[in-house]
């Protein structure tokens, strides 16, 4: 398990609760230029960042570069508290990625939606 964390005191609570795991003290933005899973694609991403509380222009570079270190199969789980799925039609449409409400986690407080990003196969358009 690998975690991405720019937040100072937050990546030291995550490193006291998951010490196996590798941390990165990174700007999830700058996956696609850190070169830190090359030959090792991985399978999924896990997000609970605040995407609906950032410009277009900086989901775009998330999903950019998480999608740059996806296996082509991979899947980008994103939780939110909004009322719809947090990544716009228009940033879905530029990566070519399509967006699948997976269900809600009634045990968090407040309650989580998630939704799976993934890459669209070629003969699907939305």
């Amino acid at each position: 398990m690998t975690l991405v964390e720019s937040d100072a005191d937050f990546s030291k609570l995550l490193k006291k609760r998951f010490p196996k795991a590798r941390h990165l003290p990174i700007d999830a933005a700058r996956l696609d230029r850190a070169h830190l899973f090359a030959g090792a694609p991985i399978g999924a991403v896990i997000s609970g960042l605040p995407l609906l509380s950032m410009a277009p222009k900086h989901v775009l570079a998330i999903l950019a570069g998480a999608f740059g270190v996806l296996r082509q199969c991979g899947a980008f789980y994103q939780f939110t508290y909004g009322p719809r799925c947090p990544i716009s039609r228009r940033v879905l449409d530029r990566l070519g990625l399509k967006a699948m409400y997976v269900g809600r986690v009634y045990l968090n407080i407040p309650p989580a939606a998630v939704y799976r990003i993934t890459k669209r196969t070629p003969f699907q358009t939305h």
